[in-house]
């Protein structure tokens, strides 16, 4: 995607679980995080589809059309936020293995970080970073 960048509320389509792809949100432009190592990170969700009678974490819920890519009831999977290295996620991008989308609109990002802390399935390690 021409413009594309890494950063807060970039997101991406990559590899997850059986089901395929996934959209992914970056939370946090790269940064340096404590116990991490020297090179900047981000820290980055992924959406799953609400599905009837199947448990979900509720804490953020998604609706369709509010990104181009979330078509149904859509919500934020904290269990699942991971760090990566910003060299790491450029590189599978320039590959083709991450597919660069729409960036995520600022106030469902505001949203999704604040989720983040109010989750309970969220890692107590990625609640104490300094996004």
């Amino acid at each position: 995607m021409v413009g594309w960048q890494l950063q807060q509320g970039a997101t991406l389509l990559m590899p997850s679980g059986p089901d395929g792809d996934h959209l992914f949100v970056v939370l946090n432009d790269p940064k340096v995080f404590p116990n991490y190592g020297s090179n900047p990170q981000v820290l980055l969700v992924n959406l799953s589809t609400v599905r009837q009678g199947v448990h979900f974490d509720a804490t953020c819920l998604l609706q369709p059309g509010c990104h181009p890519f979330v078509k149904v009831a859509s919500y934020v999977v904290y269990r699942s936020a991971r760090v990566e290295p910003e060299a790491h996620v450029l590189a599978l991008v320039q590959k083709g293995l991450f597919t660069p989308q729409d960036p995520m609109p600022a106030a469902i990002v505001g949203d999704i970080r604040s989720g983040l802390i109010a989750s309970p399935f969220t890692k107590r390690e990625f609640k104490g970073l300094s996004i």
